[in-house]
């Protein structure tokens, strides 16, 4: 994805790489693809640390799965838990 600004008239774009590139059609066994949309966001949000984008993420993702939950049978709840961290 390009990003372009104009500063001074001058216009300035830079490339920046996707963390996600949708659809997203995962492996058997095939996950619910908005879970891993929404633990992708999830993620990126704890990543980027404290700041007013992660909370506004952060903010939206939680209005996301509750969206989610209201289209799950009565019954069932979703709860997001981090994983641990992975080894590098």
């Amino acid at each position: 994805m390009r990003i372009c600004i104009t500063i001074a008239g001058k216009r300035i774009c830079i490339n920046v790489p996707l963390l996600v590139v949708g659809p997203i059609h995962p492996p058997p066994p095939n996950n619910y693809p908005p879970f891993e949309l929404a633990a992708t966001v999830l993620e990126m949000v704890h990543v980027a640390g404290p700041s007013e984008l992660s909370k506004q993420l952060s903010e939206v993702v939680t209005r996301y799965i509750g969206n989610l939950q209201k289209q799950l049978p009565q019954g069932v709840e979703i709860v997001t838990e981090r994983t641990a961290a992975r080894a590098s």
